[in-house]
């Protein structure tokens, strides 16, 4: 007996090294080399076993030593277990060299399940040499009472099974449910999905639920997806109207493509609105949801110019409703601190000017004399010298405005102002700019910050002054400047 245990000391030692190999390479990196190890060192385990003529494959006889017997039991169950371990090992090997990990981990953990499971029957009939018919007997019983306990948990798993089959998302894509839950998936496991939304908060949905529901998958297939706004009308305003309301704001934003075309359809008229659908596909300039954002900003805005356009009659004077220029000038978010009174005789000030698609409006360095209003229609900024549409840096529509770098601080034009429509506009006088700012240095010292605000986002499209760059004090002390000397010459 004592010359049998030694001659096992070889595959226990060996048994002992695939153990402590296997602890040691656990979430290490370069896997292919600590795999290639784990193989090697199986496979040396196998040939020891072999050697001494125990089969793990097959049932052993009944030997005089209960010791022996036992020893080569432990060895046997020892192979199994580790064949399962250096199978798995190489199979999540094989996917995390393809960075495939994180997207297959739910048919990782069925590969491994599925593995133990054998490995577990393989020891029960070969190395305990138990009848596979009364374990499966037993265990039919065991699994009826389990399963009445566990309904809603082997429900999900069922599903996540499913569901990891169909593959209708993976790790990573973005998706949207019956419920309104949208984001995107970071995890999914027996029994319920992650998913992230975009506040970062995690939602933790049964797999059960979502084989129930309608998945939307937003980032299938691969390449750019629709964005789609709905938007509704008051009934009174014909759809014909609204649309080309609509057709006038896709036009405004920049980062919409002009192809695929954009699809305008009237979906539903109600009793008091009217329900309208927009498709339209980004550029990739913005994300979609600033697109959808700005959309429905400049959606409102062009059909409130068309209602005031069409609209012949001007109740300004009783009071019952502002004309469209007084609009226009509240527009102008600064002159809220003037009296309505003040900003009625501004509005008288205004000039009305008409232009038609791809005339310039205000050339690269030409000095404005005028803080442009539009009213109607859709205006481009652009570096190119001609205006061209597709170089477009932001576009301008009904209640924005545009060239009060000169009036204000005597700054030419560093872009080229282009109609993409027709287009009716009003111009405040420069000398009605100056007459306000020498009454009123609120408005001075808030139009300048507006005018800096808007020159970091890009969107006062200044020429570059020299003197700006030299003086050390920055774009707001040097219009405070040019703002102080318009005081000063005129008092």
């Amino acid at each position: 007996m004592q010359e049998f245990l030694t001659q096992l000391l070889l595959p226990c030692a060996a048994a002992a090294i695939n153990a402590l190999l296997l602890l040691w390479t656990a979430g290490r990196r370069r896997p292919v080399l600590y795999v290639a190890s784990k193989c090697v060192a199986f496979a040396a385990l196998t040939a020891a076993l072999l050697g001494y003529g125990i089969v793990p494959t097959q049932t052993a006889h009944r030997m005089a030593y209960p010791e022996m017997q036992f020893l080569r039991g432990v060895l046997e169950i020892s192979w199994w277990l580790l064949a399962a371990a250096t199978i798995m090992s190489v199979v999540r090997t094989y996917y995390a060299v393809g960075s495939r990990l994180r997207q297959n981990r739910f048919l990782l953990d069925v590969i491994a399940t599925l593995l133990y499971l054998g490995s577990a029957l393989a020891i029960i009939t070969d190395v305990l040499d138990i009848p596979v018919k009364g374990v499966l007997a037993t265990s039919g019983a065991l699994a009826i009472v389990l399963g009445l306990a566990l309904q809603s948990t082997l429900s999900d798993l069922f599903s996540g099974l499913l569901i990891n089959a169909t593959s209708p998302y993976r790790v990573g894509d973005s998706v949207m449910l019956d419920d309104s839950t949208q984001g995107e998936v970071v995890e999914i496991t027996w029994r319920a999905t992650h998913i992230a939304k975009a506040n970062r908060d995690l939602i933790v949905v049964p797999n059960s639920i979502i084989a129930k529901s309608r998945i939307i998958n937003l980032s299938v297939p691969a390449g750019p997806h629709a964005a789609v706004a709905k938007f509704e009308a008051p009934t009174e305003i014909r759809p014909s109207d609204v649309s080309h309301a609509l057709e006038l704001a896709i036009e405004t934003c920049v980062g919409i493509a002009a192809h695929p075309k954009p699809v305008i359809a009237t979906t539903a008229i109600g009793r008091k609105t009217t329900s309208y659908e927009i498709t339209f596909f980004p550029t990739g300039q913005r994300s979609s949801t600033e697109l959808l954002n700005k959309f429905y900003d400049a959606a409102h805005r062009h059909l409130e110019s068309f209602s005031a356009l069409t609209d012949p009659v001007e109740r300004a004077n009783n009071g019952l409703e502002p004309t469209l220029v007084y609009r226009l000038v509240e527009a102008i978010g600064v002159f809220g601190m003037l009296s309505r009174e003040q900003r009625m005789q501004l509005a008288s000030t205004l000039v009305r000017r008409e232009f038609a698609p791809g005339q310039i409006v205000l050339a690269a360095g030409e000095l404005s004399q005028a803080i442009t209003i539009v009213a109607y229609g859709t205006v481009g900024a652009s570096f190119s010298a001609d205006g061209d549409p597709r170089d477009d840096v932001v576009r301008f529509g009904p209640r924005e405005y545009f060239g009060e770098s000169g009036p204000v601080a005597g700054v030419a034009s560093g872009v080229s102002f282009a109609a993409r429509t027709y287009v009716i506009a009003y111009e405040l006088p420069r000398h009605a700019v100056t007459s306000l700012l020498k009454q009123h240095t609120d408005v001075a010292h808030v139009l300048a910050a507006t005018l800096v605000a808007r020159e970091r986002k890009g969107h006062a499209l200044m020429q570059p002054v020299e003197e700006i760059q030299s003086s050390g004090v920055g774009l707001v002390d040097w219009i405070h400047r040019c703002i102080n000397s318009i005081h000063h010459r005129h008092i």
